[in-house]
């Protein structure tokens, strides 16, 4: 069995009104599977008990909202580093789950972002790279 990571992107939106900020939560689940349609099934699965939330307890700025999937970003095979097997072992210490290419403006920014502030960059989808 392989072991994958997928980024799911969900949004809450106000219900009955509009809004100019959008909050987005990108969150990584690991999952194990032995085919694609197998891993999708799972994905699938993890993304509708999201959607099925409903409203309980949501809000944004004060007000009921709703959490939404927006879909999935990226699907990463887990890459164990040696002497783990990538397909035949459990994610072990020191195991890569996913990477993110972003691109900053200055070395500044890059520094912020290392120290977890806020700071506008570019995210690049790393496959068309």
């Amino acid at each position: 069995m392989t072991w994958f990571v997928a980024s799911i992107v969900s949004y809450f939106e106000v219900i009955g009104e509009s809004q100019s900020e959008f909050p987005i939560y990108e969150d990584f689940y690991l999952f194990e599977a032995n085919s694609k349609v197998e891993l999708d099934n799972k994905i699938k699965e993890t993304m509708q008990g999201i959607n099925a939330t409903g409203t309980s307890g949501i809000n944004f700025d004060g007000k009921p909202a709703i959490q939404k999937c927006a879909g999935v970003r990226k699907i990463r095979s887990v890459y164990n580093e040696p002497p783990l097997d990538m397909d035949q072992d459990r994610p072990g210490d020191g195991t890569e789950l996913t990477h993110s290419f972003l691109i900053a403006s200055s070395l500044k920014d890059v520094e912020l972002h290392a120290q977890g502030a806020a700071v506008s960059l570019l995210c690049v989808d790393d496959a068309a790279v």
